[in-house]
Parts: structure tokens; sequence; C-alpha cells
């Protein structure tokens, strides 16, 4: 609980106080008592001050405490004087709940002695991010307007969580690798390249590839173990360029974005298909290739900031099969490449003449969907041409996050 002090009233109180105490005694009884009614309101006003405090409860819940993106959060608010007596004039603050301001900026008090109020409010977190929901501070001043006390409450804050959609078979024909990464077979099968040791065999335990040169040579039945193989199928990156707009038409493009990275992801970590993920014009690497591996990335994917200006080179090295997701335009300025300055259509065309071009999928902002989709076309004519073979989408954000799975497994 903190006591705040307006100054320019406590001034105004001990001057008045003064002035009145220079003409105590000089007009009898009345003037006596108007010196000391000033001091004595003020000391009746302290004391409801502290009561009402001490007689004030609340409690507030959340109709969950685990929202996912475009999920509405009920809130409500308990207040209630547990005194018989008023109470002091009262307020309550709220804590603005991200990127939508659903709450009032204050609720006034009841002061009535005995009295309760409820308070309901309909959050809809519409973005991934950080929300902070809920009452922040609740105070009391008395009628002289000297004194506040306020007792500061803390804030409940949410991490909304990107929204996942359910994948079909059809996105593990961007992967490409050798022995048990092949789309369509699991990480966890043997690798026949990979040679682990000779194991001897057991009555009742199945044989599949059997030692037959050790087993001539030593006389005792063994079989190969091989290994599993942990190279990744697909490289997913994401370019974390950061958008011009601002507001709803910014965040729908980044969520939609981020979405498809961690749709993409999950499925592929389900099936044991070990991807690699990069983000933005970072060349660190992060392999994921279980179930526990994407839900460790999948709790800190509020994190993720578009602010990287670097061009994602590593989405156009040759020799892996790569999955290239970007908010980025196809046509730009103020793109750099580490080779020369150019856009994203651009390098998308010298990709495509030396044969390690990317599969993409762009992810604009509403506004701008239709002009990217016009350049889209232009450029899948392009590839056409060229023989090429990546798959080229564009997942608009209109449509919501269903719309991945047109532009991914279609």
């Amino acid at each position: 609980m903190r006591l705040r002090v307006k100054p320019l009233a406590l001034l105004s109180f001990f001057t008045i106080s003064f002035i009145l105490n220079t003409f105590s005694g000089l007009s009898g009884v009345l003037s006596t008592l108007l010196s000391i009614l000033l001091p004595a309101v003020l000391v009746c006003s302290l004391v409801q001050l502290v009561y009402s405090s001490l007689s004030f409860t609340f409690h507030q819940t959340f109709s969950n405490d685990h929202p996912l993106k475009g999920e509405v959060v009920r809130y409500e608010l308990h207040t209630a004087n547990e005194s018989i007596l008023p109470v002091a004039e009262g307020i309550c603050l709220f804590s603005a709940p991200g990127q939508l301001n659903a709450f009032r900026d204050s609720m006034p008090l009841s002061t009535g002695g005995g009295d309760s109020q409820v308070y309901t409010e309909e959050i809809r977190c519409a973005y991934r991010g950080t929300y902070i929901i809920g009452l922040s501070l609740y105070s009391f001043k008395e009628s002289l307007g000297i004194f506040q006390l306020e007792e500061t409450i803390e804030r409940r804050v949410f991490y909304v969580f990107p929204e996942l959609v359910k994948l079909n078979s059809n996105i593990e024909r961007l992967a490409r690798s050798s022995g048990a990464d092949q789309p369509g077979s699991a990480a966890s099968e043997d690798d026949i390249t990979i040679f682990e040791y000779i194991r001897e065999m057991q009555a009742g335990r199945s044989a599949r590839r059997i030692a037959w040169k050790r087993w001539a040579a030593t006389g005792i039945p063994g079989e190969i173990i091989h290994g599993q193989s942990r190279s990744s199928a697909l490289t997913v990156v994401l370019d974390l360029w950061p958008l011009e707009c601002q507001g709803a038409d910014r965040l729908a493009a980044e969520d939609m974005a981020v979405s498809a990275l961690f749709s993409v992801l999950q499925y592929l970590s389900r099936e044991l298909i070990p991807v690699t993920m990069v983000l933005g014009g970072d060349e660190k690497r992060t392999l994921i290739d279980s179930s526990d591996d994407f839900t460790r990335l999948y709790d800190q994917s509020t994190n993720i900031i578009f602010s990287d200006t670097r061009f994602p080179s590593s989405a156009f090295l040759p020799g892996q099969a790569t999955l290239l997701i970007t908010t980025r335009p196809l046509i730009g300025k103020g793109q750099e490449n580490v080779r020369a300055n150019t856009d994203l259509f651009t390098a998308f065309e010298h990709a495509l003449t030396r044969g390690c071009e990317p599969h993409m999928l762009i992810c604009p902002p509403p506004s701008r969907a239709d002009e990217e989709r016009k350049y889209l076309d232009t450029l899948i004519e392009r590839q056409a041409e060229n023989g090429g073979k990546a798959r080229l989408a564009l997942a608009d954000s209109r449509r919501g996050a269903e719309d991945i799975i047109n532009a991914l497994c279609s």
C-alpha cells in the first residue's frame, strides 16, 4: 500500500487552517469551532481512508489461463465493501490487454456500506504475442483530496501462441534427403548406410538383417544393427524482415508466417522427419527431429520478432531442400543480398538458373495480398519456362490460417 500526497492541496489546507486559527477567539465560540473544524475533518477523512482500504475486497477471474490465437477470454472482476459504513471514493485501473484495449480506462467503486460490483469484459486474443489483462491498481482518496492510498496489483500476463493448422502428408513432398529421411518414412527407422554393430541372435526375437559372413566365420548367428540418420530432410527459413505497414495489417502477416512455420515443424516432428529451422538472416541452425524439440521451440514462439533486415541467403544454398516463409515483398527496395543488391524476385530467378531454387510461401499483409499474387503468378511463369519444380504459393491472412493448407498441401 502506498500513500500519495498532493503538495498543492496540502499547502492550501495549511494556509486556510492558519488563517482560521488567526481569528480563533475573536468571535467567541464560533471562531474557535471554525479553527478546529478543518483539522478535525482531515483526521476523520484519514480514518475513513484507512478504513476503506481495510474494508475493500476484490476477486478477478479469467475463463482461460492459456488462450490461443483468436480465442476469447472472459474476464470478471468482483469488488465489495465488507463494512456497514460508507467508504471513501475509490477507483480501479486496468491494464491494456495486448494489441486491443477492450477495457475501460477506469471504474469508480461503490461507496455505500455493503455494496458490491461485478465488471465483465471479453477480450479476443486476435494476434500472437504477450497480453497483459486485468486489474492493475485500485486507490481511495479522502474527501479533501490531499491524501490517496494506492495498491498496485501484480498484472496477469498471458502468452498467446501462434495458431497451428493440421497439415496432411502432402507436405512431405517438400522434403528431400536419403535413407530414413526420405519423405514418407520415419527417422526412427534404420538407415542401412550406417553400421552400428552385430548383435547375437536370440530365440523369439526376429532378425531383419542376418550377418551371414560373420555366422559362417564364427559359427555364431548374429544380426546387423544399423544406425539412424539425423540429417535434415527439410530446411525451413523464416524471413524476419520488418514490414513497413503497422497495426493489424502487419500483425496479420507476421502471424500467418509464424503459424505456417510451426505448423510445418509440428507435422514433420510428429512423423519423426528431421527438419532444420533458420530464423532471419542468421546462420544459426536448429535441428528438430522429435516432438520434444518442437514443444521446446513452440514455447518460445512469442519471442519471435520481425526485425531482421538481412536477406535470407541461407534459403538459396545448393544441395538442400528448403522452404522459405516470408512477409517480404517479392519486388521492393532496400532489400540487400549478401552478394548483390537485389530483391526476392530477382534472387529466386538467379537461383532458378543454378537449379537451387527454394520452395517459397509468401505471407503478405492483407492490403498487399492482391498485388503480391500478381508478382507471384509472374514468377511461376518464369519458373515453368526454366523447368523449376519448387512450390511457390501465397497464404492470404484474409482467408484465415487454413489457407496455409491450401498453399502447401493442395
